[in-house]
């Protein structure tokens, strides 16, 4: 709808739209300069960029509070710990199975993944196949030390969309003053 006029139900062209919400601006800039730092921050400290931002994808994913968001981060790094599991489960499988190891081997995470939907706070199973997700798509080896620097990036992350939710709220509600 138009912003001039609620006698006629026009779309406003988005410029006039944008220029009218500045807190729209704010919010925007504030989310990407968070997302700038962290990158930089995950970078610095040699941790994996994509891995941050699969923490930060699944901290806000679903849950709209403090609890609920930090289960969905809770969710992930368990994911991380499912795929490191089910590597070595598909490793050992794969001798006596041959390639069918790896579906067997899928169709036992994704039953324990949606097994816990509704063990409350960590019942999201998007943020455990975000976790399962960032594992095999990093390429590192079943181990401690590689769930140990994808867990790091994807907290970085977590943290991160924290923070630029806080600031969020913090542009929107003066914006009401």
């Amino acid at each position: 709808m138009s912003i001039y006029s609620d006698a006629i139900a026009t779309p406003a062209p988005p410029a006039l739209v944008f220029a009218a919400q500045p807190r729209f601006h704010a919010v925007t800039a504030t989310t990407a300069i968070v997302a700038g730092l962290a990158t930089f921050g995950t970078l610095a400290m040699h941790l994996p960029a994509p891995a941050m931002f699969l923490g930060w994808i699944a901290y806000s994913v679903g849950g709209q509070g403090l609890r609920e968001s930090a289960g969905n981060l809770l969710s992930f790094l368990i994911g991380l710990v499912f795929g490191i599991g089910t590597a070595i489960v598909i490793a050992w499988l794969a001798p006596a199975l041959g390639t069918a190891a790896t579906p067997v081997a899928v169709v036992g995470v994704v039953l324990l993944v949606m097994s816990l939907r509704t063990f409350a706070p960590v019942n999201n199973p998007l943020a455990y196949f975000l976790g399962l997700t960032s594992f095999f798509y990093s390429g590192l080896p079943p181990e401690v030390a590689s769930f140990t620097l994808l867990a790091g990036a994807a907290v970085v992350g977590g943290a991160s969309a924290a923070i630029a939710g806080h600031l969020q709220s913090l542009v929107e509600s003066e914006g009401d003053r």
